[in-house]
């Protein structure tokens, strides 16, 4: 399975996070604070690390997000330099946004990066993170399929379960993103021969309602997890899936399964984010602090690994 094909779901989450920033400045409270550097940027392997750097601005101001051109983004290996990033003037294809790039460099499994931005007027961050090990699914299956249509549309709903198991590491803590994308191809019958168009992958968004103590669904998609409670263990998901589609335009295509072994840094930052979208339109709820690890600033420096599989949708 191509490796970019789960990029559109960091991206959006990006374009998330970016757009939100003032709203999940809950340490700011109600004063007018100066601006801060806000860096994020999620790597993996057999990826170019790309950093994305704006202002956060004061929380009383309306301003559109400003994106820094000018700052130096520096790579580092514990304390050894590796590399300074350079600024894209191509904006990113999907998410039209700005970012400074390592080019070829290669990143490596387990070794603890830092990031280091200074640009002017602004205090110098840092930030550490580290890719873990990859993590590989032992089973993965579809269950309970069945198709239905929606009264008075054209639509159809389809429904079914997922069924992940995969080995955790014992005696370390261990983090995890799953992602599942269910692929749709729009098609057309000329002449008896079947023609394709446009082909959509649809991320699975998870109600917050299957949230626990260890298990968030990711506001952009998935379920993020925590092996607290399952150490050393099988983890074994059974997971529901629901779409709607127009069977006279699209087919049913493939489900994409992403398994990431996420550092810390990605698992703290996304689970609170995500928990406090959960509870933002209640005036009842528990304000969620959001974890970022950037020092010095505001945002995301984090790593994570990938495996993959992909399962037949249909009869």
């Amino acid at each position: 399975m191509p490796r970019l094909i789960f990029l559109p779901i960091f991206l959006a989450m990006l374009s998330f996070v970016l757009s939100c920033e003032k709203v999940f400045d809950v340490n700011s409270a109600i004063d007018a604070r100066s601006s801060e550097l806000v860096v994020v940027s999620s790597f993996t392997l057999d990826r170019t690390l790309q950093v994305y750097v704006s202002s956060s601005g004061s929380i009383l101001d309306d301003e559109p997000i400003a994106y820094i051109d000018n700052a130096i983004v520096e790579l580092y290996r514990n304390e050894e330099f590796l590399t300074q990033l350079s600024f894209s003037e191509d904006k990113d294809k999907i998410s039209n946004l700005p970012f400074y790039s390592a080019g070829d460099f290669q990143l490596q499994v387990g070794i603890k990066y830092t990031i280091r931005v200074d640009a002017p007027g602004f205090e110098t961050v840092t930030a550490h993170s580290q890719i873990p090990t990859p993590v590989k699914m032992v089973s993965s299956e579809i269950s309970d399929l069945q198709f239905s249509e929606m009264t008075g549309e054209k639509e159809t709903l389809v429904r079914y379960r997922v069924g992940i198991a995969f080995e955790d590491p014992g005696q370390i803590d261990n983090y995890y993103h799953i992602n599942l994308l269910q692929q749709f191809r729009e098609y057309a019958i000329i002449e008896n021969d079947t023609l394709y168009f446009r082909e959509e992958m649809r991320p699975v968004i998870f109600s917050n309602q299957l949230n626990t103590n260890f298990q968030v669904a990711h506001v952009g998609g998935g379920l993020l997890l925590a092996d607290e409670d399952q150490d050393g263990q099988t983890i074994r998901l059974n997971l529901p899936v629901e779409f709607s589609y127009l069977p006279n335009r699209d087919e049913l295509g493939k489900l994409f399964i992403e398994l990431r072994a996420v550092s810390k840094e990605y698992y703290q930052y996304f689970s609170t984010i995500s928990r406090q979208n959960g509870v933002s339109d209640s005036p009842y709820a528990d304000p969620v602090i959001v974890y970022d690890n950037i020092n010095g600033g505001q945002g995301v420096f984090a790593g994570f690994s990938t495996s993959s599989d992909s399962l037949v949708v249909g009869y």
